[in-house]
């Protein structure tokens, strides 16, 4: 979605502020908490006997 603003922004469908807004949000609140926890794999991994 970054690296494609030019399509999303053609017809002046999205704008680049509301896009960039979006792409903080989903960072912020999806991708970064996941981060800080761990994966069912890394469950199986570690704590599973």
């Amino acid at each position: 979605m970054e690296e494609d603003k030019a399509w999303l922004t053609a017809g002046d469908v999205f704008t680049e502020d509301m896009l960039e807004a979006y792409v903080a949000y989903k960072r912020e609140a999806e991708i970064e908490p996941l981060k800080l926890r761990p994966n069912p794999y890394e469950f199986y991994l570690y704590y599973d006997a």
